[in-house]
């Protein structure tokens, strides 16, 4: 189905030109200790920077070729149709990663972009490229996965640690648009730079900006499909899409969405924890890092409640402490209220969680010594996030599918 917004046809090589010079500034930036958002970082910082600045910039470029190679030999995926996408997003740490993996695992009914895939292959040249070598790595005793797989745990690093991540894990499409300087995720290593924070506010973001990024992120979604190949419906997740979702709703009139809430002070206090690590290391101010997040966090609340106003009967809102403690019966009700059908594969794979979710892990509890944000943020997150629970839904009733004799 054709956006109901006017995308810019060139998108995708304009935001790579587009990104080409952002890259220029932020790595500058980056790899000195630079005080544009007022911190003074340690040198140290540089360093770590700079050591990885050849590895990134050589992953960066051979996505800009594999682009490139997508206009010469795969020129029919500018036509592919992205069918009825199942968007999972909300806030960040408030079980987006489990509500998206529990679905993925109907591998017959949705397609999910793979951490490699996202990572290492966001065209469709370097996905026949890695596929390619997959096919050949029977002759290489197992050489090509396990180059594939050291690359994503070098990607990864120690982010890992608190977001399971393996190559072959469905895992957030978001992470394409680094090559197209449309990943928020950047602004940990460059903080000082005001339009890596605006990519967490796209709502607030100018126009112009908006539609570009926008027009491209659906570009890498067709390159997905076509490449996957099969016409199976989109599956994506991303948490950083909080304020994603009207723009979304406009570029994907047949889209659906599951939202996952979490009480926002939880939720705040376990992305603060998730990310403290790397902000040491990076030498960032914890303190300016709150403020910042409690307004990505009030602001993505307070969309995803203005846009569940609009558009209640394409988005299904679940919450964190339902989906942990019936999330069968939690995420059945969800799929119900958007109208999708639950399959023998997908009923199954809903049945286990059911019955395994007594004996699932607790998550840790969050360090308590994380900076207090702002009051007045605070009340406007619990605010909008009391308009989302009110219209969650709720654990039905869930009955394990039954086995028929033959």
């Amino acid at each position: 189905m054709q956006p109901a917004i006017e995308l810019p046809a060139d998108a995708l090589p304009r935001a790579l030109r587009r990104s080409l010079g952002l890259h220029l500034r932020w790595l500058t930036g980056a790899v000195t200790a630079g005080t544009d958002d007022g911190v003074a970082r340690p040198a140290s910082r540089a360093l770590k920077l700079a050591a990885a600045l050849p590895p990134y910039t050589a992953l960066q470029l051979a996505h800009v070729a594999g682009f490139a190679a997508d206009r010469l030999f795969y020129s029919a995926e500018r036509g592919q149709e992205v069918p009825a996408p199942l968007f999972v997003l909300g806030i960040p740490r408030s079980g987006t990663t489990f509500v998206h993996r529990l679905l993925a695992e109907d591998s017959a009914r949705f397609s999910s972009m793979r951490t490699w895939e996202a990572l290492l292959a966001p065209s469709v040249s370097e996905r026949r490229l890695w596929q390619t070598l997959g096919a050949a790595d029977a002759a290489l005793v197992g050489a090509g996965r396990r180059l594939r797989d050291a690359l994503v745990r070098r990607a990864v690093g120690d982010f890992d640690a608190v977001h399971p991540v393996s190559a072959d894990d469905a895992e957030e499409d978001y992470l394409a648009l680094l090559p197209l300087a449309g990943c928020f995720l950047a602004a940990l290593a460059a903080p000082e730079r005001a339009e890596l924070w605006r990519l967490a506010t796209l709502d607030r973001a100018p126009e112009t900006e908006r539609a570009l990024l926008l027009g491209a992120y659906r570009r890498i979604l067709q390159k997905h499909c076509f490449a996957s190949g099969d016409g199976r419906q989109l599956l994506s997740k991303n948490a950083a899409f909080a304020s994603w979702v009207g723009a979304l709703a406009e570029a994907f009139p047949d889209a659906q969405f599951i939202v996952c809430i979490r009480e926002p002070e939880a939720a705040l206090t376990s992305q603060l924890s998730a990310i403290a690590g790397a902000s040491r290391a990076l030498g960032n101010d914890p303190a300016i890092e709150a403020e910042r997040f409690a307004g990505i966090f009030a602001g993505g609340y307070r969309h995803l409640a203005d846009s569940h106003a609009r558009h209640s009967k394409r988005m299904a809102v679940v919450a964190i402490d339902d989906v942990r403690a019936r999330p069968g019966a939690t995420l059945s009700a969800a799929l119900a209220h958007l109208g999708v059908a639950q399959g023998p594969a997908l009923r199954a794979s809903l049945a286990r969680a059911e019955a395994n979710a007594a004996q699932a892990p607790q998550p840790r509890p969050a360090p308590d010594d994380q900076p207090a944000p702002p009051a007045t943020l605070m009340a406007a997150m619990k605010r909008d996030y009391t308009r989302l629970h009110a219209a969650r839904q709720q654990p039905a009733s869930f009955r394990e599918p039954q086995e028929h004799s033959a």
